[in-house]
């Protein structure tokens, strides 16, 4: 299918997740083992054609750093290309997306993640955003945060941002003193 520029858009190979038929490789974490097509890894994510050809012709690979919820959730998007559209989901990805180099990805769960910000998750998809560089959701959390700062600060996420990414909330509350671009 073609995109107004031109240009192709991957398949959406979602039909072949569930359906197991050529999956010639086991991912796992911890306890969850997922049967995957070892060419829809290898051709959708450097990080894990890496993983593949390191394991050789391994029935098996683990996958570390990565809960097996979020593997799940890492592999559906693997073969659709599209973020997981429940609340939360997205912001829980990006991270992972970022990390096995999926760039389309990326871009589709920080476009989200900025629409499902809420007063609970903004500290710390904050925190995510300046940490990782994600511009994009850093400008829609800011202003989220301009918007709700007196309800934000009361939150969890944003006790658990003090307590563990001090730095990272400074850089954040640095761009909330800043005034927005339109009003310099």
């Amino acid at each position: 299918m073609a995109t107004a520029a031109g240009a192709e858009e991957p398949a959406d190979l979602s039909a072949l997740l569930d359906a197991g038929d050529g999956a010639v490789v086991t991912l796992v974490a911890g306890r969850t083992r997922l049967a995957a097509h070892r060419a829809v890894l290898a051709a959708r994510s450097p990080v894990l054609a890496a993983l593949l050809s390191r394991g050789g012709g391994a029935g098996e690979v683990e996958v570390g750093d990565v809960a097996g919820p979020l593997l799940r959730q890492l592999l559906a998007a693997l073969y659709t290309l599209r973020a997981p559209r429940q609340p939360g989901a997205a912001l829980q990805l990006l991270e992972a997306a970022d990390r096995f180099g999926v760039p389309e990805l990326v871009a589709d769960c920080e476009r989200l993640a900025a629409a499902q910000l809420r007063v609970e998750t903004a500290a710390a998809a904050a925190v995510l955003a300046v940490t990782r560089r994600y511009a994009g959701l850093a400008r829609a959390a800011v202003a989220f945060l301009r918007a709700h700062v007196s309800r934000v600060v009361g939150t969890r996420g944003w006790a658990d941002a003090v307590r563990t990414q001090p730095d990272a909330l400074i850089e954040v509350i640095r761009l909330l003193a800043d005034p927005p671009a339109g009003t310099r």
